[in-house]
């Protein structure tokens, strides 16, 4: 991993701050994740910063084998 500096104003880390306590995430770990969800928000402009997590929060189940695909027959 890369360390950089960089400037960010007050409210904006406090805003993170808050993040971080609400995701029980350390602040790196919550800028980390509020900036991979600003980036996918910009690459596909017609998902919600919502939908993206759900997104996000679906795959990673998908990957710790938490979900299994819908059958027609289970309908």
């Amino acid at each position: 991993m890369i360390r950089k500096s960089l400037l960010l104003d007050e409210e904006l880390v406090g805003q993170i701050a808050i993040l971080s306590q609400k995701d029980d995430r350390d602040f790196s770990s919550s800028l980390r994740h509020a900036l991979r969800i600003g980036l996918l928000a910009l690459q596909n402009p017609e998902l919600t910063a919502a939908e993206i997590k759900d997104i996000l929060e679906a795959r990673a189940e998908k990957a710790a084998g938490l979900v299994k695909e819908l059958a027609l027959e289970d309908l």
